[in-house]
C-alpha cells in the first residue's frame, strides 16, 4: 500500500477539511490523493505512486497552520492503535557560528547533536551572504527542543549558537 499516517501536532481545534484541501492543493495530487480520517486525529494519506509518496517525504510541507505535521510511512500489520510518531523532520537554522566554523563538517557535528541529520542546506557555504546555516534533521518529538547550544572554536573558547526552527511559530521550547 502506498500511504502515510499522518498526525497534526496540536493542542487546538483546527479545520479538518481546510487542511486536507489544502494539502492536496499545494502538493498538486487532486484526486489523486486520497485522505481518510483513522481517528484519533490520525490520517491516512493515500497515493496512486510511488514517486508521489516519495515527494511529500522529501519536499513536505510539514505543517499546516504553523503546527508541525508528523508523517510515518505504513508498514505491514498496522493498525490505528499500534501507530507511534516519534520523530519529526525539521529545518533548523544555526545563528552566531563563528565564520571560522561555517563548514560542512561543523554543521554535520552541531546537527548530530541535534538529532539525525538528513540534509544540509549549501547555500550558506557558497553564497555571499552566510548570517545562519541550515540543516534538516530528524529529532525525537519526546524531548524538549533546544534553544541553542555551544561550539569551541579553533583557540579552545566555548562560543554560544543558537538554533531556530523553521515553521513552528506555536511551540514553546
Amino acid at each position: 500500500m502506498l500511504a502515510l499516517h499522518v498526525k497534526l501536532i496540536n493542542v487546538m481545534p483546527y479545520n479538518q477539511r481546510a487542511a486536507k484541501e489544502l494539502l492536496r492543493s499545494v502538493w498538486k495530487f487532486g484526486t489523486d490523493l486520497r485522505i481518510v480520517d483513522i481517528g484519533d486525529g490520525l490520517f491516512q494519506f493515500k497515493f496512486t505512486l510511488e514517486s508521489q509518496l516519495k515527494w511529500v517525504l522529501n519536499n513536505g510541507p510539514r505543517s499546516f497552520d504553523n503546527h508541525p505535521l508528523v508523517l510515518r510511512r505504513w508498514e505491514r500489520r498496522m493498525t490505528v492503535n499500534s501507530i507511534t510518531f516519534t520523530m519529526l523532520l525539521i529545518w533548523v537554522q544555526i545563528w552566531g557560528l563563528l565564520f571560522d566554523l561555517i563548514s560542512e563538517e561543523a554543521t554535520w557535528d552541531i546537527g548530530r547533536g541535534l538529532g539525525q541529520v538528513v540534509k544540509i542546506d549549501h547555500k550558506a557555504f557558497t553564497s555571499e551572504q552566510a548570517r545562519f546555516i541550515k540543516i534538516k534533521v530528524e529529532i525525537a518529538i519526546d524531548k524538549p527542543l533546544r534553544r541553542g547550544g555551544f561550539v569551541v572554536n579553533p583557540e579552545g573558547d566555548r562560543v554560544r549558537i543558537g538554533f531556530r526552527y523553521e515553521r513552528l511559530v506555536e511551540l514553546c521550547f
